[in-house]
């Protein structure tokens, strides 16, 4: 039998601290502002998948023929069995949502230090993976990558067809909620923006009513109603206690003015007025309110069907029983583990640099696998 032998060669362990944080990317995960990636997490909504094309969930949405009623013991039958029909009704489609891929280059210098640099080598990888985990937050949030997150939010569908789709983008929220919707939030648009007869994840609105998101209206523009609203939003949104809203998510500007709104109810005790906001969410209504700073005041979220033009505090709401994350099952280098980065070849030198890199790709795309109608908006607050 041959002795184990292990060499420290700068491609080897490169490629064992990839392995090692791509089948556990959650702990590279940092509190600069991750936090969807989090509750995805934390919901245990992060899947891994074959790779293929697409991920397709299968959408109820009828019943089939409505049922006959008819007085029993008899023969002749009755004019309440006017239902039958041998006519087949289809109850069932399915919500396709196309996977796309992201790739860098992990660089390092071609001259190492003498001695133990797996520490080093090991810090670059998490840097790596950090900077792509943040990224994909930020992708979703702004449907823009990290060098834009100044700019206006975007829809992003979810497949190749759909009027939103973006080669090598995923889904963004903005997409979730307004893609084939009655409120779709054309940016700078005039009208009612009704882009229904468009697809999101190859089903279009108009065929499929259970497609669209729920859109509500602010009672007023200055966030005073603003506990009504989101009581009425939950409400309105909720058909089950799986096909319901779990969280709602917002600026920080709108999340203190709900911390204020809340701590001036006569309702709420002391202890919950003084700790209230202290751990980053609000319990509200059965659910989490959160924030996040990637989201910001702009036109994109004034989605009041004449207007698409008044820079407007988003107040989303978002069911994690539908939502998921789904990441490829790419393999790894240490025999039977499993993770989400794929790399590239070996080690290569930049021909200009005197640096060496290794190129890695990933695979992922957001879907929802338990509808779209109890993710909301609730449009028309302008000022805090």
């Amino acid at each position: 039998m041959a002795v184990p032998s292990y060499t420290q060669t700068l491609d080897t362990m490169v490629s064992t601290a990839i392995d090692t944080y791509s089948r556990d990317p959650i702990n590279a995960l940092t509190d600069s502002g991750e936090k969807f990636l989090k509750q995805a997490a934390q919901s245990g909504r992060v899947f891994m998948v074959n790779d293929s094309e697409n991920v397709r969930h299968p959408i109820m949405y009828g019943h089939g023929e409505n049922s006959s009623l008819y007085k029993p013991d008899i023969i002749t039958g009755s004019p309440n069995l006017d239902n039958l029909s041998a006519t087949a009704k289809e109850v069932l489609t399915h919500a396709i949502f196309t996977l796309q891929a992201g790739t860098r280059n992990i660089n390092f210098p071609q001259s190492q230090p003498p001695g133990n640099v797996i520490d080093y080598v090991s810090a670059v990888v998490k840097a790596n993976m950090m900077s792509i985990l943040n990224e994909e937050e930020i992708l979703f949030l702004t449907g823009n990558g990290d060098s834009n997150i100044t700019s206006t939010a975007l829809r992003r569908a979810a497949a190749v067809g759909d009027t939103d789709f973006s080669h090598g983008y995923p889904v963004s929220l903005g997409g979730l909620l307004y893609s084939s919707s009655v409120r779709s939030n054309v940016v700078g648009s005039v009208g009612t923006g009704d882009t229904s007869d468009e697809s999101f994840a190859s089903v279009k609105t108009d065929d499929v009513a259970k497609w669209d998101t729920h859109h509500a209206t602010a009672t007023g523009t200055d966030h005073s109603g603003m506990i009504a609203d989101m009581q009425k939003a939950i409400l309105n949104s909720s058909y089950s206690e799986i096909e319901r809203p779990t969280h709602i998510y917002t600026t920080l500007d709108t999340f203190e003015s709900m911390l204020g709104l809340l701590r001036t109810s006569a309702a709420l005790p002391d202890p919950v007025n003084t700790n209230m906001g202290a751990t980053g969410t609000i319990p509200f209504a059965g659910i989490s309110i959160d924030w996040s700073r990637y989201l910001k005041q702009e036109i994109f979220w004034d989605d009041l069907e004449a207007e698409f033009v008044t820079s407007s505090y988003p107040i989303l709401g978002v069911n994690w029983n539908s939502l998921r994350l789904n990441t490829v099952r790419a393999g790894g280098v240490s025999g039977d583990s499993i993770g989400f980065i794929r790399q590239i070849g070996d080690m290569q030198a930049h021909p200009l640099l005197s640096n060496v890199f290794k190129r890695i790709e990933w695979k992922r795309q957001w879907s929802v696998d338990n509808g779209r109608r109890s993710f909301f908006t609730i449009s028309g607050n302008v000022s805090v």
